[in-house]
């Protein structure tokens, strides 16, 4: 009996033109299928059902589930409500999909005509189908732009989720949502916009002093980019922003994708929401903003972090972030983990720093008595094993010398002779494999032995005037002789540390 796959697609945007549900359209359409799936006699043995464009297919994992199907070339069709189900999207990925049901021999069957690829006139009205599908698509979508500015210059909220201090509700009376203000939430972003604009505070310390408040963000725990992103918002002055940053699609890794690209110059509208800060707390931060970026600009930034780029969380191995409390907070500055669902606690720098100058001290102590028992208890094994193997090659070369004598006097055969140069021959192979890797092995012990002499002095001098060093130097220090560092401080304020130094122990 044959064998049928179905396929149901809905998109979200056509919510905006219809006043009927996505979940409703499906299962009316399902409804429909069902019915005439059973008048036809037709044994469908899997659906695949979802609610996205039809405009790309990388981003239908369903459509491409579907093709793998009939790629197996077990089915005799797919059952569909209209031929546009199938694609929407460009002249390529709709020759694709057409290629794979022609190869395949699988019809598209639908309530209104069955589709057979193998036909050249169906195969002709099929691309007809899907050319007029396209455009329709594009007529839909400069509806809906056009629909979503008229929002957009409304008032109305357009995005998914609420930005913290609002929750997204339903406007009553008329089609589409606005924010209402979240009164708890409302607070905290009052106090960033005053720690900001009266204070002075920078967006690393806020996001230190809510995470040690215990104040929730709406991710876990804050950041830097996150109260960056809350002062330049203007949600929060009762406006609308749109087009600040437009989905447009770029080729990436050969495909075509949608991405997020931030535009300098977006609209701004009259919010029908409430505002939670006041025109004067948003000018002061503004001021702020100004003056700090202003100031960069002709501040050349030093270097202050001595463990940068090589001081990673022991649990997550993020790089860890050196943060520097206001100059008026009586605080030492701290390391932190950038990643948000890690549980490590900051760090203090020099709690951090001390740990790693102990640490390397014991370290080169140790290594040091090593190296020094191993050079006055032992010769070098691989150096008289290169020796030995030399002398045993130059031993089966004085043989194969007398050999080819005994073959000009007249002692050996040319059979005896060939025999016995062959065993000759397999021994020199073999020793020359030997002393291949034995030298080998002796270029990277030498290697390491030049590594121990730039290392150990160089970790000598470090320890003997680290406190004459700036912390650019002390950076480019530590990277000579270190791979790595990791710390981790635990919820319970227990702390670990760990040096991964260039050089590892011998034992």
């Amino acid at each position: 009996m044959e064998r049928y796959l179905r396929y149901l697609r809905k998109s979200r945007m056509d919510t905006d033109f219809d006043d009927v549900s996505v979940e409703e359209t499906l299962k009316r359409h399902r409804t429909i299928l069902d019915k005439f799936c059973q008048e036809r006699h037709l044994n469908v043995v899997e659906t695949l059902e979802e609610v996205v464009s039809g405009e790309s297919l990388s981003s239908r994992p369903k459509m491409l589930r579907l093709l793998e199907l009939v790629n197996t070339g077990m089915y005799a069709g797919v059952v569909c409500m209209d031929i546009e189900r199938l694609s929407r999207g460009s002249s390529l990925e709709s020759g694709y999909i057409m290629q794979i049901l022609q190869t395949n021999n699988c019809k598209i069957i639908t309530p209104s005509k069955i589709y057979d690829l193998q036909n050249e006139s169906d195969e002709q009205f099929t691309d007809m189908k899907f050319m007029f599908s396209r455009y329709e698509l594009k007529t839909i979508t400069k509806r809906l732009v056009r629909g979503r500015n008229q929002s957009a210059a409304e008032g109305k909220f357009l995005g998914s989720m609420a930005p913290y201090g609002y929750r997204v509700y339903k406007l009553s009376g008329v089609k589409g949502n606005s924010l209402k203000i979240d009164p708890e939430e409302a607070k905290i972003v009052r106090m960033v916009y005053d720690m900001y604009g009266q204070q002075g505070t920078g967006y690393n310390t806020i996001a230190y002093q809510l995470n040690e408040m215990h104040i929730p963000s709406r991710t876990g725990t804050w950041g830097q980019t996150s109260i960056a992103n809350m002062l330049k918002n203007e949600v929060y002055l009762g406006k609308i922003c749109w087009g600040r940053e437009p989905v447009k699609r770029v080729v990436s890794d050969g495909k075509l994708v949608k991405k997020r690209i931030s535009n300098g110059s977006y609209q701004v509208y009259d919010g029908v929401h409430e505002p939670i800060i006041t025109q004067e707390q948003w000018d002061k931060v503004r001021s702020m903003q100004n003056n700090r970026n202003h100031a960069s600009l002709h501040t050349e930034k030093k270097l202050m972090n001595p463990f940068a780029t090589i001081l990673h969380c022991e649990k997550c191995g993020a790089t860890m972030k050196r943060n520097v409390p206001d100059k008026r907070k009586h605080t030492s500055p701290w390391y932190r983990c950038p990643t948000r669902s890690c549980d490590c606690r900051t760090v203090k720098c020099d709690l951090v720093e001390n740990g790693v100058i102990k640490a390397m001290k014991e370290w080169l102590g140790e290594y040091t008595v090593e190296v020094a028992a191993e050079q006055a208890t032992q010769t070098n094994p691989l150096e008289s094993a290169l020796t030995t193997t030399k002398e045993q090659l130059e031993l089966l070369y004085a043989q194969q010398d007398s050999v080819c004598g005994y073959l000009e006097k007249g002692v050996y055969t040319v059979e005896m002779f060939k025999k016995r140069n062959e065993a000759i021959e397999k021994d020199i192979r073999k020793l020359r494999k030997t002393k291949e890797e034995l030298e080998k092995k002796m270029s990277e012990q030498c290697h390491i032995q030049n590594t121990e002499e730039d290392i150990v002095p160089t970790t000598q001098h470090i320890l003997d005037n680290y406190d004459g060093f700036t912390p650019a130097e002390k950076n480019e220090l530590w990277k000579k002789v270190m791979e790595k560092i990791t710390v981790y401080r635990a919820p319970n304020g227990e702390t670990s540390l760990h040096i991964y130094p260039k050089l590892q122990k011998k034992n």
